[in-house]
């Protein structure tokens, strides 16, 4: 959640709530996908969860415009970087880059919270950065105003070891948990996996209609 301040007023409160979770042999996300500017809903469906390769993802809070130009510079750079040494970015130097770039605009900062995690050849890797740039490696993330009630639940039943399908209803109960509970976080669940077999993967809608059902009490189409 981010407060913009201009002379001492402020103008607008954003809210969210993203998840990012490290499980055995894999790394999980789940966002929501209400967009709000104040207590305005201006989107009920907007995209906070993205692939920047096969490999590795992002999940953004705060400022869209500035979270997509982020996205846009690290996609470019992964693709280069690819093509020039004929193999993937790592996860650390995906994060670092982004980590660079917010801090090489701190003084007209980009607001944006961001996670960025994937599997690469040293497994998988979860990364907070704040709009400052500060980076640190995670196993369990949440942001946004519904981290607190996300925290609560994840925190309750994660463990490094848990499965991938066990990581997946625990990312999703803890964006749920906060849809019911934070006026900032709402609508819909996005939720996607990324494996040491499998590249990046967003659960279909029929996938996630169970766990809108057990954790939210309501069918979606």
């Amino acid at each position: 959640m981010f407060r913009h301040e201009v002379n001492g007023s402020k103008l607008l409160k954003t809210g969210t709530t993203t998840v990012g979770l490290v499980v055995k042999d894999a790394v999980v996300f789940a966002t929501d996908t209400r967009v709000t500017a104040g207590y305005f809903i201006a989107h009920k469906k907007g995209k906070k969860l993205f692939p920047l390769a096969d490999h590795v993802a992002i999940t953004i809070a705060g400022r869209v415009a500035d979270a997509q130009n982020i996205i846009d510079v690290l996609r470019a750079n992964i693709n280069y970087y690819q093509i020039q040494w004929a193999r993937r970015m790592d996860v650390a130097s995906v994060a670092r880059l982004a980590s660079n770039m917010l801090f090489s605009y701190r003084y007209f900062p980009l607001i944006a919270q961001l996670i960025i995690g994937g599997v690469d050849s040293q497994g998988p890797h979860l990364y907070n950065l704040d709009p400052m740039g500060s980076m640190t490696e995670e196993l369990m993330i949440a942001t946004g105003s519904g981290s607190p009630v996300a925290y609560g639940i994840i925190e309750s039943s994660y463990s490094p070891d848990l499965k991938l399908e066990d990581g997946i209803r625990l990312a999703f109960k803890s964006v749920a948990s906060a849809i019911r509970r934070d006026v900032g976080t709402g609508d819909s669940i996005d939720v996607a996996y990324i494996t040491t077999t499998k590249p990046y993967t967003e659960l279909t809608l029929d996938e996630k209609m169970p766990l809108y059902e057990e954790f939210l009490k309501i069918s979606v189409k």
